[in-house]
């Protein structure tokens, strides 16, 4: 039997009590597995800010930094003192060629400093510009990120952090999978739900770039060799809040079924909607005729219709006229939805926390000590180095003093060696010579004579 964990805060001064509830247990955290790697050699011994200093300076003079050293800043992260200064040696190195080297717990370090420091707007723009700094949520870190989110009422961030989920089309962990939908939910139900706050609205980001035309401003035109055929992907290329919850809606919904169960069903039918997708929303309700729907989920997508201002549109005027009808040819089930959902998540924590659980503490350990062999392996391999170098050096040193030990036995050969290196350059061509100038011996000046 799953237990939930509510916690009750008792207020003097109001004098009411704040209800808190949260899916996941305390021991989902994994506090003390995650908190020995400060005890680990490596990090026990590592200065923050020193480590930051020499990072920065390596930057600025080599453009170069080791993947290891990125790890080690990042999990040596105790407060928030270094919260932006993580976020912007990660973006850095993005740009190195030893990106490609990333480990999997400087990522897991990040998230979970910005969320034990409740930084969610930076979290998620860390996360939205995945070719900047190319950090992705794993399973538990995402489990983890909802979760928290939840608790604390954030169903926006929660949301949003659903969507970017949805953009990677994987929704294999139940729980992250329960925890998505319900956030979805939850924040597509408030009646004052606004745009992402990432994410600019395509009316205002218009308004914006065309501003007052009260002046014309000069143009200044430039030759290009081409131009780029637009090209929307539909997919990373979404920029509008409401079309990216109705793809985690479409996402979600065939994940749980489809069609097959109530809550896929309900799911897609609201995901089309919210996407715009009339079209198919129409080919749904005629291929799924007889399949049951949630009563509060048609109502939601009323409300997201009556909002639309897409008169001129005739698949969505289709769609709009044929929503009335879905009782005369589907089932409607009037339980309540939210608490079909709850039960869902409930179900799909007690059957996998406690694997997550121990799957995650092991994942540490390993982490620990991946860190500890990749330590060894730089040690050896600049220690190898070093001794090439050295071996080199000897070499040289060497040669010269044999040279000079042998020199009257090997003077020719190196008077020899010594020709061969000399350079003989060519001579330099001036021009073909002139014939100097024959005086005519015969030659009589002419009689100049004075005008009167």
């Amino acid at each position: 039997m799953l237990k939930v964990f509510v916690q009750r805060n008792l207020s003097i001064t109001s004098g009411c009590s704040l209800l808190k509830r949260t899916f996941l247990s305390k021991a989902y955290q994994c506090t003390e597995a995650w908190n020995a790697r400060l005890t680990t050699s490596i990090l026990e011994k590592v200065n923050l800010d020193t480590l930051y200093y020499d990072l920065e300076q390596r930057f600025q003079q080599k453009h170069k930094v080791s993947a290891l050293d990125i790890d080690i800043y990042a999990n040596k992260l105790v407060d928030d003192t270094h919260v932006d200064e993580i976020a912007d040696l990660l973006y850095k190195f993005r740009l190195t060629e030893e990106a490609s080297n990333t480990l999997d717990s400087t990522h897991h370090a990040l998230v979970r400093n910005f969320l034990e420091h409740k930084c969610y707007d930076q979290l998620i723009d860390v996360l939205n510009n995945r070719i900047g700094y190319g950090v992705f949520l794993d399973d538990y870190s995402a489990n983890l990120v909802l979760d928290q989110l939840i608790k604390e009422k954030q169903f926006k961030y929660a949301a949003r952090i659903a969507t970017l989920l949805a953009l990677q089309e994987d929704f294999a962990n139940p729980i992250t999978r329960g925890l998505s939908l319900y956030s979805c939910y939850r924040y597509a139900k408030a009646p004052d739900s606004e745009h992402f706050d990432d994410l600019v609205p395509v009316a205002q980001e218009t308004s914006e770039t065309e501003g007052p035309r009260k002046k014309k401003k000069e143009e200044t035109k430039v030759r290009v060799k081409f131009i780029r055929n637009p090209f929307f992907d539909d997919h990373f290329d979404l920029k509008d809040s409401q079309l990216l919850l109705g793809k985690t809606f479409i996402e979600l919904g065939k994940s749980y079924g489809g069609s097959n169960t109530v809550i896929g069903a309900s799911c897609e039918l609201l995901g089309m909607t919210m996407y715009r997708k009339y079209d198919q929303a129409l080919s749904f309700l005629k291929e799924h005729a007889g399949k049951e729907v949630n009563a509060e989920v048609l109502q939601l997508v009323h409300n997201v219709l009556e909002k639309e201002q897409n008169g001129e549109d005739v698949s969505f005027a289709a769609f709009r006229d044929a929503v009335p009808k879905i009782e005369a040819t589907m089932k409607i089930n009037k339980e309540n939805f939210e608490k079909l959902l709850l039960a869902l998540v409930e179900k799909s924590v007690a059957d996998s926390e406690k694997q997550q659980i121990e799957e995650q503490t092991k994942l540490y350990s390993e982490w620990c000590n991946q860190r500890q062999q990749r330590l060894d392996d730089d040690l050896s391999r600049l220690q190898r180095a070093k001794r090439i170098k050295e071996m080199e050096q000897l070499t040289v040193e060497m040669e010269k003093e044999e040279q000079k030990l042998w020199f009257f036995e090997n003077e020719d050969k190196i008077d020899l060696q010594i020709d061969s290196k000399r350079v003989f350059y060519p001579k330099r061509w001036f021009g073909k010579k002139k014939k100097p100038r024959t005086v005519d011996v015969d030659y009589v000046p002419p009689e100049v004579r004075q005008r009167n």
